[in-house]
């Protein structure tokens, strides 16, 4: 196993995953958590092309893990294996899928971005951890900062309103571990059941009363796993 490629959620950076790329620096492979600049599943194949794929590990949060998801659809390339946390088949309600989140409460979260974006995105924040991770507010706000960033903010919720994964599913191929934090109220875990149904083979990792972001209020337990699938993969 060559690299280790993390894949950021929507309303961050790359810098959320400091807690990955601190602790599992004595690793021996190349770590890599880009800050994506656009939403764009053509620009995630670009960067993922450039990689060794079938000896990397590719981990996707959330939004970047729905991305990361299409864009081995398109691809048809094979990771040496995939860690999808919170990543949902479609972030959004449809009428013959009833666990994601309400349409209506995205388009809400959408108008709030346009005029206060701060606000929005602690709002979201906030909604990331479960009651029991209160300790972790401060450093996980910290993670989420408007800037200027409000197009970019409203293009990644467009995406979650439009994308449902579903179909390309059955086409993506290889080793795939789903986390799922067990009170998580942005993906709930019945969403990771679903994907796991879809993908045969994967395998369900849950996190007891971690919410959305176990990586970063449970990191000593996530990146045991990782490191865990890497060693795994490179067979040491």
């Amino acid at each position: 196993m060559k690299t280790l490629v993390f894949i950021h959620g929507w309303g961050t950076t790359g810098g959320v995953w400091r807690r990955q790329l601190t602790g599992l620096e004595n690793l021996g492979v190349k770590i890599s958590a880009p800050t994506l600049p656009t939403w764009e599943v053509p620009w995630l194949i670009d960067y993922l092309r450039a990689l060794p794929l079938g000896q990397s590990v590719v981990v996707g949060w959330s939004l970047g893990g729905m991305l990361l998801l299409e864009a081995l659809s398109r691809m048809g390339d094979i990771p040496g294996a995939m860690v999808l946390v919170a990543a949902p088949a479609s972030f959004c309600q449809r009428p013959d899928y009833p666990w994601g989140q309400p349409a209506a409460a995205v388009r809400a979260l959408r108008r709030t971005i346009r005029t206060d974006a701060r606000r929005g995105l602690l709002d979201f924040a906030g909604r990331c951890l479960a009651p029991q991770e209160a300790v972790f507010k401060r450093d996980f706000f910290q993670e989420f900062q408007a800037g200027d960033n409000g197009p970019h903010l409203t293009a990644g919720l467009d995406y979650l309103l439009s994308a449902d994964l579903r179909p390309s599913l059955a086409g993506i191929r290889g080793k795939c571990f789903i986390v799922q934090g067990e009170k998580d109220a942005i993906v709930p875990p019945e969403q990771a059941e679903v994907l796991r149904r879809y993908w045969n083979g994967a395998r369900l990792v849950r996190f007891p009363q971690a919410g959305h972001a176990p990586f970063f209020t449970r990191a000593d337990e996530f990146n045991k796993l990782v490191e865990k699938i890497v060693r795994e993969e490179s067979g040491s």
